[in-house]
């Protein structure tokens, strides 16, 4: 008996598996690696924002015959905690009592447990555009 054999093999059905079943995976490994770009580009967004508004505070010190929200001798190195986000400052004076330097941190713990931070540095005058 001569038999034409039609359809598919089994070996050929396996193999189909086999590579439907790596491209799921792939796809999968995507979605992980998208949810945590994600998660840090929301998280460092958020840790920017607190940086930046703790840099305002600090450019909107006092000047010469007005009163102002912070004096410029009083910048110093300090904390703070909002949420999730740890804040730290460090203040440099630098060679002239006229300048100081500002290091903002900003940092969080992702949901892996693994420290995250943003950072800004500055220079802030003690002189400004409105002083004779």
């Amino acid at each position: 008996m001569i038999s034409k054999q039609q359809g598919f093999s089994l070996i050929e059905v396996l193999i189909t598996f086999i590579i439907l079943i790596v491209g799921i995976m792939g796809l999968i490994k995507l979605q992980t690696y998208m949810e945590r770009q994600a998660d840090y580009a929301e998280n460092s967004i958020k840790a920017l924002h607190l940086a930046e508004t703790k840099l305002e505070l600090f450019r909107s010190r006092s000047v010469s015959g007005a009163d102002g929200t912070l004096l410029f001798s009083s910048i110093s190195d300090g904390s703070s905690i909002s949420g999730i986000y740890t804040t730290k400052w460090v203040v440099n004076d630098s060679l002239s009592d006229a300048l100081k330097t500002i290091d903002i941190e900003t940092g969080w713990n992702n949901r892996w447990n693994e420290r995250q931070s943003i950072a800004l540095k500055t220079m802030i005058s003690k002189y400004n555009e409105f002083d004779n």
